[in-house]
């Protein structure tokens, strides 16, 4: 049993968190998609410091991924500091908890980070999302239309992990619900070991129950992840509205497939896994040996089968905007090797909805049992990772209303 104690001299809207699932959030009162610091935001590079106590070579590592794909720097000390604001890592005995948000003014806040959120570097991108000011994936506006809570399994204070919130200071960016967002707990956290043990999740998908596999992946940063935080940090090409939020449709770069222009280069833009180009209106290459990688569907069922390690991108488009594309996947054997979990290293990708920055359906291990996905939008995409000779996935598909 892990204790928690509740720092209740926190202001108003200030959230403490921590990733190891056994803490209570206090003074929660808004809770969304990124909280946007108007008056006192963080400014790079963001100075940190690592204490001795903590191990240093993930910490850098999280740094160093996130810089790569955000505007956000950071700037590491040599000794700690007091009266500046910045980042404090230091060691927890259990758990991990950040701010969310810039909190403290001129002072720093800590990240406390247990030994095993030490070695993983995914865990610590997780902290530094929330000092960044992202909320968990499961507690934001709208999930009640993406996944179930099985509420009889919490008590009091497990309950307030998933409360939902709004205020002005949270933005969503349009961007979508990604059941494999860093933020977002898996299935069966804050579950006891029987109920894990008989299978009765706490977060159910209301969609399709792949999407328990993919919940509370530990190994990457998704793109919508870093959409907002560049979008809230980076807005140097005008893409959305400062105060809002909102797209502004008059910006010259015209990025597609959810893509949005890159803070390095207003004329081109960052593309979501599977799509390229200047504009994000291509698709990836595909392999040698993958064949036609472009259909148009139409009110015939068209068999595709791809087998064998190789990397195939297929788009498959509706005649008209107004139509749809049904996928039926009837068989797959994608080999797993990543704890339970379906990860964009060793799934099958189905990009299926109209946000198509969400990580898409994620499909691994050996189903047989007919999968039916209907498109939101006019086209779908369908990513076939193959890591061995023992790869294979075979679908069928149409046009439909």
């Amino acid at each position: 049993m892990k204790y928690w104690t509740i720092n209740r001299n926190l202001p108003r809207a200030y959230i403490l968190v921590n990733s190891d699932k056994d803490f209570t959030d206090y003074h929660i009162n808004f809770k969304r998609e990124i909280r946007k610091d108007w008056d006192d935001p963080w400014i790079s590079p963001i100075k940190y410091y690592i204490n001795p106590s903590v191990l240093k070579d993930k910490v850098k590592l999280a740094i160093e991924i996130l810089q790569n794909n955000t505007c956000v720097t950071f700037s590491e000390q040599n000794e700690t500091f007091d009266n500046t604001r910045g980042l404090i890592f230091q060691k927890a005995h259990s758990g991990c908890e950040s701010f969310v948000g810039h909190v403290h003014g001129i002072r720093p806040q800590t990240i406390n980070l247990s030994l095993h959120c030490q070695k993983n570097e995914y865990l610590i991108l997780h902290e530094l999302g929330h000092a960044l000011g992202l909320v968990h994936e499961h507690s934001r506006i709208g999930r009640d239309k993406f996944i179930d809570i099985d509420y009889s399994q919490l008590g009091e204070e497990g309950k307030i992990n998933f409360r939902i919130r709004n205020g002005p200071n949270y933005l969503n960016y349009s961007v979508d619900y990604d059941y494999a967002s860093v933020m977002h707990y898996g299935p069966y956290d804050f579950s006891s070991f029987w109920m894990k043990l008989f299978g009765f999740p706490v977060i159910k998908s209301k969609l399709y129950w792949q999407y328990t596999y993919m919940m509370g992946q530990e190994e990457k940063v998704t793109f919508n992840d870093y959409k907002r935080i560049n979008l809230c940090y980076c807005n140097w090409c005008n893409w959305v509205n400062n105060r809002t939020g909102e797209r502004i449709d008059k910006n010259s770069t015209k990025c597609r497939n959810s893509g949005y222009p890159d803070f390095r280069n207003c004329s081109k833009c960052i593309c979501p896994t599977g799509y390229t180009g200047h504009n994000c209106g291509q698709i990836i290459e595909s392999d040698d040996g993958c064949g036609n990688t472009t259909y148009n569907a139409n009110k015939t069922n068209i068999p595709i089968i791809l087998v064998g390690k190789i990397n195939c991108y297929i788009l498959v488009r509706a005649s008209e905007k107004k139509k749809k594309v049904s996928l039926i996947v009837s068989y797959l054997n994608a080999p797993s090797y990543t704890n339970n979990f379906c990860t964009e290293r060793n799934a099958f990708q189905i990009k299926y909805r109209r946000d198509k920055g969400a990580t898409g359906l994620l499909l691994c291990g050996h189903q047989s049992i007919p999968i039916t996905i209907k498109s939101e939008s006019r086209s779908i995409l369908i990513m076939y990772k193959g890591i061995d000779g023992h790869s294979m996935m075979h679908f069928l598909f149409k046009e439909t209303d």
